[in-house]
């Protein structure tokens, strides 16, 4: 009884419910994936091997004994841990370009006897707990510019690394858990729609450069910014300041994609017409729809896909696993799997609003908006709502890293959710 109660992690049982759930889901979908298609199909070789199963199983039981750990550690020591934490998987990221070997034309993995771990994974935990440090020591700093631009630079120092790899989509990773903590941080509504409005401005301006090659839409976006700042009658120095801002990330996008890799280009490109690649770029986009699309409201049933089986789908055990579980097991198993983790994000924001210490709350939010931008791109992507970037859906995706550093967001949840109240 005393040894259960030590494997047991402490915190929300309903948080620890969904996250064993979601690891279940995963086991059965990889499962699925390493099994020989059924019916006239069943004499065909699949091609991703049982070792897969094997090995996520060996690594789910590490990721469940980890929970358990981070889930009794005190929050102090969290914070003491921040900048060693940070400095380490700096330095790991560091190394993973200077001796990492090159796989499918990028670094990404360092090999550690027989296991090869990506330290990109850890960058992103690292960078949640630092950031809930930086943030919650400078609340009371009359102006929180200086905080917020402070930051920025220890976001974009792992972001700039991990797209040197290169890996667009991980980077993208920092950037969206530093917006999220730094709008629980405080950020004024200026800022945030100065954001917003020069993301527009640099989709825009894509879409005017390089899908139509007309400069029309981008000046008609700026016209009507234009119109919108009058409206709105800010400060001259204010709308100056916005639309420069807008300006400079249009006319930034040239340079941005002249960094880009060219399998990088080609995917964007791709995403504005699947058809100008159908068997190359697009193969994976198009598949993965026509797996969720065979799968209709209840699924071919388990084990019975015929895209995942007959090896149509690309990467169904990484960042495709969620074509299979719409393919199998339709759209109500695919919004089953979408609830758990809404549930996971629901738990992590009751315990933001919930807890005593701004470390607590920006650390909840940080894990929050983890999960989020994992799961909303993952599933973008799948769905052929965004152009393939390579990010794998948290806790179900086939990968030893993303597992255990994903496990260790929920141990910090639920830690925070046992103990953050009270601190």
């Amino acid at each position: 009884m005393m040894l259960l109660q030590l494997l047991l992690p402490r915190g929300d049982r309903r948080l620890l419910a969904a996250y064993a759930a979601l690891v279940l889901f995963s086991l059965a979908l990889l499962w699925s994936v390493t099994e020989p298609p059924q019916g006239p199909y069943a004499e065909i070789q699949v091609d991703v091997p049982k070792a897969v199963f094997v090995r996520q199983l060996v690594w789910a039981v590490v990721s469940w004994l980890a929970v358990t750990i981070v889930s009794r550690i005190p929050l102090r020591h969290l914070e003491n841990l921040a900048w060693p934490g940070y400095l380490g998987v700096c330095a790991l990221l560091v190394g993973v370009l200077l001796i990492a070997p090159e796989v499918a034309g990028s670094r990404r993995w360092l090999a550690v006897g027989n296991l090869r771990l990506q330290p990109s994974e850890f960058a992103k935990v690292a960078v949640v707990v630092l950031l809930a440090t930086w943030l919650s020591r400078r609340l009371e700093d009359r102006s929180r510019i200086p905080a917020t631009l402070g930051s920025l630079v220890l976001v974009l120092v792992p972001a700039v690394l991990v797209l040197r790899e290169p890996d667009l989509g991980t980077s993208l990773v920092f950037l969206a858990i530093w917006l999220g903590m730094i709008f629980c941080f405080g950020i004024s509504g200026l800022v945030l729609s100065t954001s917003l409005a020069a993301i527009a401005s640099a989709v825009i301006m894509f879409y005017s450069e390089r899908v139509a090659q007309q400069a029309w839409p981008w000046g008609i976006y700026l016209l009507l910014l234009i119109g919108a700042l009058y409206l709105l009658r800010l400060s001259m120095s204010a709308s100056v300041l916005v639309l420069l801002c807008n300006i400079a990330a249009g006319l930034g996008i040239p340079l941005l994609w002249g960094h880009l890799e060219p399998y990088q280009q080609e995917r964007i490109l791709t995403f504005f017409d699947p058809t100008r690649d159908e068997m190359g770029t697009g193969y994976q986009a198009i598949q993965s729809k026509v797996a969720i699309g065979s799968g209709g409201l209840f699924g071919t049933h388990y084990l019975q896909g015929t895209q995942k089986g007959l090896a149509f789908l690309p990467e169904r055990h990484t960042d495709f696993i969620f074509s299979v579980a719409g393919e199998e097991l339709g759209l109500f198993g695919a919004v089953i799997l979408l609830g758990l983790f809404l549930l996971v994000v629901l738990r992590a924001t009751d315990v933001a609003t919930e807890a005593r210490r701004p470390f607590a709350s920006l650390l909840a939010i940080g894990i929050a908006s983890y999960f989020t931008f994992h799961v909303v791109v993952n599933v973008s992507i799948t769905t052929g709502l965004l152009p393939v970037t390579g990010l794998p859906l948290p806790l179900i995706s086939y990968g030893g890293s993303n597992l255990l550093v994903s496990s260790l967001m929920v141990g910090l949840l639920l830690n925070l959710s046992a103990h953050g109240y009270d601190a």
